[in-house]
């Protein structure tokens, strides 16, 4: 299996690829920073899955660069990209956080459910107090591979 996890917090992101790598020992994981190297490498290979933040910056962080600006709904920007570009991809959102811009992950996911139909998998809660999420996380993968044709 192979995804694409879009994530711009170092330790975050080491969580979620320690997690994903112990879901399923062979699984290639390949990194996006940001909105637009999320959506460069998804347009560049074929993933089986999209794992996207929903706060990411526009630009990768680099030397003497923070990125740009900081999007509250930087994963739904990607899937719009995507959408626009008329990419195949499946995906799913990883977030620590219940509301953006006074909306809930659920309104949220409501919407991406209704713009992706069936190549969208949900959501998944991470958090750093507790680790429910790596359950949430090995059923969604298991969800994504029932789905594989």
């Amino acid at each position: 299996m192979k995804v694409l996890l879009v994530e711009d917090d170092e330790h975050k992101r080491n969580n979620v690829d320690s997690c994903l790598r112990s879901i399923q020992h062979d699984i290639k994981v390949d990194y996006g920073y940001s909105v637009e190297s999320g959506v460069q490498k998804a347009v560049d290979n074929k993933y089986d899955l999209l794992l996207l933040d929903m706060t990411i910056p526009n630009f990768d962080q680099s030397n003497g660069s923070s990125g740009g600006r900081s999007f509250k709904k930087g994963g739904e920007l990607v899937v719009e990209e995507l959408l626009d570009e008329e990419v195949d991809f499946r995906c799913a959102v990883i977030t620590q956080y219940e509301t953006f811009n006074n909306e809930t992950i659920d309104q949220i996911s409501d919407r991406l459910s209704a713009m992706c139909g069936d190549n969208y998998f949900g959501y998944v809660m991470y958090s750093t107090m507790n680790e429910d999420w790596k359950k949430e996380l090995k059923n969604l993968i298991q969800n994504v591979k029932n789905n594989i044709h």
